[in-house]
């Protein structure tokens, strides 16, 4: 599970046992957790989300991961093609009360055949749009093959910019999304 804030990022563990802080300065985070179990998981998770970052940090100051990740661009967002199909209304008001401008926002993509894809961050898209922005901030990532069955799957159903997703309550958001991904990756 995760939940993301301005500057900060919290995830837990799949049994909720345990929970790492992640708090965002620019490219740096630094990693608050009482565990040493499943650290390089939890950054891991956390740079899938969060792949501008090029150092994590633990609380004391110590480097646990660096990287070099590809520089943010300016990207229109009626040109980004969902991989997703849904935002939820929940996580879009939590979006608008954080952003406050297209700095704000980096949208982890991937290129295939001249069409730039979203990856994550379709909520941050979408409130970008309603917030009157026409462009964000966006960086190529790594990526699973799936991702392009997400897409063909939202073209299927009239999915081409972040203006054809359906805004659902959270719990409606919870059951079809994640119902979509339980059959897809046979859960």
């Amino acid at each position: 599970m995760k939940i993301i804030r301005a500057n900060a990022c919290h995830f837990y563990s799949e049994d909720k046992s345990y929970e790492y802080h992640f708090k965002i300065n620019g490219h740096e985070a630094i990693l608050f957790t009482e565990t040493d179990k499943y650290i390089k998981e939890a950054i891991d998770e956390f740079i899938f989300y969060s792949g501008f970052i090029t150092t994590i940090k633990d609380s004391h100051g110590r480097i646990l991961a660096e990287r070099s990740p590809n520089k943010p661009y300016l990207h229109e967002i009626t040109k980004i093609q969902p991989s997703q199909f849904y935002i939820s209304e929940e996580k879009l008001a939590e979006c608008k009360a954080w952003i406050k401008s297209p700095e704000d926002i980096l949208i982890p993509i991937v290129i295939k055949d001249g069409k730039t894809i979203a990856q994550d961050g379709h909520t941050r898209l979408k409130a970008a749009v309603d917030l009157g922005f026409d462009k964000v901030y966006v960086y190529t990532e790594d990526f699973d093959d799936y991702i392009f069955d997400f897409v063909a799957e939202a073209i299927k159903r009239g999915l081409y910019t972040v203006h054809d997703m359906e805004i659902l309550s959270k719990n409606d958001y919870d059951i079809k999304w994640n119902k979509f991904c339980d059959e897809f990756f046979g859960s």
